[in-house]
């Protein structure tokens, strides 16, 4: 793992060894949410991801409570700070309800004015983006929420490490220096495009391209295709050119052709054809 995925780990399970929940909070595209599902899987606790919004009230929430306590799932609550103030204040009471049972090993305790049963197994995980600084409608945590959790920053990500990674997994001998250009790429097109609303530089469109470029090349290997290093980062250069091309404007399309060019060398262009169409 990155370092910061193995911070963001650690603080989580000494959290839930306290009996309090998790709070990664920072920027979208960071991980937060991929965290808590990796850890999850790790523990083999069944994660559901719920997103919130200003149309949640407290019986919405509660509801969704008494079905996690009861089968022992973990519920991550994705940009939880996008709730009301009062809703905010109401959950904690009922997620101070949880807590206390499952620390105190009572395996019971009163939501929504009924009795209910509490697996021990689940926990209750928050994330948030930074209330300003671009993200609307959030609002800050009462400071009694914030006592329930374990908050970690998750500040920017390693990309090259995660990118090289991704890569070897998908079976790319050159991965190291393939994860580095394309960072590279990616870097420099944030930086020299045209700023758009819809334009995406991060994790998650970076992640997009090196899970297209390892389909790929399991369709070349299948097809019995000798596979070397010129090969694979032409395969890498098409995929973030099919993933990429169609989101730009025409002239930010030209100038990152011509960035996949300078990055990428001698590498030849092509198109991915689908002839079952034609």
């Amino acid at each position: 793992h990155p370092p910061l995925t193995d911070k963001c780990y650690l603080t989580l399970t000494q959290g839930l060894n306290l009996g309090f929940g998790g709070n990664p909070y920072g920027p979208a595209g960071t991980g937060k949410t991929e965290s808590v599902k990796a850890l999850g899987n790790a523990f083999g606790r069944q994660v559901i991801v719920f997103n919130c919004d200003e149309g949640i009230d407290v019986k919405s929430m509660g509801r969704i409570f008494v079905g996690l306590v009861k089968c022992g799932a973990w519920g991550c609550f994705d940009e939880f700070n996008r709730l009301e103030a009062e809703v905010l204040s109401a959950v904690s009471m009922q997620i101070q309800k949880i807590q206390h049972a499952i620390r105190e090993n009572t395996n019971k305790a009163v939501l929504l004015g009924r009795e209910v049963e509490i697996d021990p197994n689940s926990g209750i995980f928050i994330t948030m983006n930074p209330a300003g600084k671009g993200y609307g409608g959030r609002q800050k945590l009462p400071d009694n929420l914030k006592q329930l959790f374990r908050p970690v920053a998750m500040s920017k990500p390693n990309f090259d490490l995660i990118a090289e990674v991704i890569l070897y997994s998908e079976g790319y001998r050159d991965a190291k220096t393939i994860a580095k250009k394309l960072v590279t790429l990616y870097s420099l097109s944030a930086q020299l495009l045209s700023k758009q609303q819809h334009y995406d530089w991060g994790l998650r469109a970076l992640k997009t391209v090196l899970r297209a470029g390892g389909h790929l090349l399991s369709k070349q290997r299948e097809a019995g295709v000798a596979i070397d290093i010129s090969t694979e980062a032409k395969l890498i250069v098409q995929a973030t050119r099919v993933n990429t091309l169609s989101k730009l404007t025409y002239a930010d399309a030209a100038r990152f052709d011509q960035l996949c060019q300078d990055l990428f060398g001698n590498t030849e262009f092509s198109n991915i054809d689908h002839p079952e169409l034609i």
